[in-house]
């Protein structure tokens, strides 16, 4: 495999004066050791204009310096650039695009500060590496995707969002645009709202779901986003590669098909008609038009898409009642209530439905309990806590929110179990921890710092 150097220089500013003015030019302090970018291995850098801007990168195996490349950078919520790169990078050896994933860019952030970090991201990889300047890409996750959207609407240099789990600010048009969602996901809904609210628009706007919560996409759906956006906008890929990626997408596309029919035949009809759209120039749609034709006007769709509304609209009332029980009922009701609302035996538009009020109800809990916290409402951080291991039992989150809680009791062997069960239900980010002042005063304690060595 082929080794990429790129010596990362620190530069250092000058002091000011006691006036606050540079006293003089910029200097050469030193310099950092080289590092090797090697094709086909996930790298960390840093922005060279800010080395606390750092991102993981994966160039493909085929890598070569007098080739243009396509890239997707990936914004994650938790900040966690890697991610996303480890998860999709067969899709980058596959169609020879450049993977980028950053590391600065969370939730929590100031909204400005998080869309000029991902801006200072998109031009340091530009100017950096061989990237085809039409087929700059992002996508994001959850939070991730609205910065990803945000950062969209600013730069005219991006000619494709994949929004994951979440909707952009507002309509990414011209670009090409591809949703996608989990039918079991709490954000589902809204980018069903926001698809319908800009069908309109002019160029590609789509909407791909799977069978799943609120996740990253399997890498098959990721792969069907990538090849729609790239159909959209090729760039100055060839076209026999861009024939190549048509009929992949549509072989794709017809086995999703068959596994999207066994959930509901409407599923099946929208994700034909989003396979028409984005290969309406080529020659794929010839077999999503014949599929469609068959389901068009039947019965079945028509049953289906009642019968979807009709259990949309339900959700939508139930939303309401939770989330006022949220704080009106303690935990007795919650207990003998909760599987009611959450759990069903049916399939189809119900099952999704109660997931996706479980992943909703289990968001207010999170937002209300770091709303008690930053009261220092501790007695309704307390019941909140207690609701949300309830609402969502196997989610690291309400034990992470249990160990602060203890903490500000200042019941440290109760925080301290608190955290590690964190770290059994998949809790990994010793990062946040370490900087999160009520930890403070037990970062040296022997037995949380064995808690500590546990995550990633």
């Amino acid at each position: 495999m082929r080794n990429f150097f790129f010596l990362l220089i620190c530069i250092v500013t000058a002091c000011g004066t006691g006036t606050g003015e540079n006293s003089g030019q910029d200097s050469l302090a030193g310099t950092t050791p080289e590092i090797v970018i090697t094709t086909g291995s996930v790298t960390t850098l840093s922005c060279k204009l800010n080395v606390a801007n750092s991102y993981e990168i994966y160039l493909p195996q085929s890598h070569s310096d007098s080739s243009l490349y396509p890239v997707l950078v990936f914004f994650s919520p938790d900040g966690k650039g890697k991610t996303p790169v480890e998860k999709y990078r067969t899709l980058a050896d596959k169609w020879n695009f450049i993977l980028v994933g950053s590391d600065y860019t969370k939730n929590g952030m100031d909204a400005n500060a998080a869309l000029a970090g991902a801006n200072e991201l998109v031009t340091d990889v530009k100017n950096r590496f061989n990237v085809d300047g039409a087929r700059v890409y992002l996508s994001g996750f959850s939070g991730g995707a609205r910065v990803a959207g945000g950062l969209a609407l600013s730069r005219m240099d991006i000619t494709g969002v994949i929004c994951c789990s979440a909707s952009p600010p507002a309509s990414v048009s011209p670009r090409g645009y591809v949703g996608i969602a989990g039918l079991g996901d709490m954000n589902y809904l809204e980018m069903k709202k926001f698809r319908a609210s800009t069908q309109a628009d002019a160029g590609l706007n789509e909407l791909l779901v799977f069978d799943g919560k609120h996740e990253w996409p399997p890498v098959g759906t990721m792969e069907n986003a990538m090849l729609m956006i790239s159909l959209f906008q090729p760039g100055q890929a060839a076209s026999g590669d861009m024939n190549q990626m048509s009929d992949s997408l549509t072989s794709n596309i017809l086995a999703e098909c068959d596994s999207l029919k066994r959930i509901s035949c409407m599923l099946e009809f929208q994700l034909l008609e989003s396979g028409i759209h984005a290969e309406k120039n080529y020659s794929g749609v010839a077999a999503f038009e014949e599929r469609r034709k068959k389901l068009e006007g039947s019965s079945c769709v028509k049953n289906e898409e009642k019968h979807w509304a009709e259990i949309e609209s339900q959700e939508s009332d139930l939303q309401k009642v939770l989330s006022e029980s949220v704080l009106s009922h303690d935990t007795t009701w919650w207990r003998a209530n909760s599987d009611s609302y959450f759990e069903t035996k049916k399939t189809g538009a119900e099952k999704f439905m109660r997931q996706r009020l479980r992943g909703y109800v289990s968001l207010l809990c999170y937002t209300y309990c770091n709303q008690a916290f930053s009261m220092k409402n501790m007695h309704a951080a307390e019941k909140l806590v207690k609701v949300y291991s309830i609402v969502d039992p196997t989610n690291s989150e309400w034990a992470y929110l249990q160990a602060r809680l203890y903490m500000g009791l200042n019941m440290t062997d109760f925080a301290i179990s608190s955290m590690d069960t964190a770290v059994s239900l998949g809790f990994n980010d010793r990062q946040r921890v370490e900087r999160d002042p009520t930890f403070a005063p037990v970062l040296s304690n022997p037995a949380f710092t064995v808690v500590l060595a546990k995550m990633n």
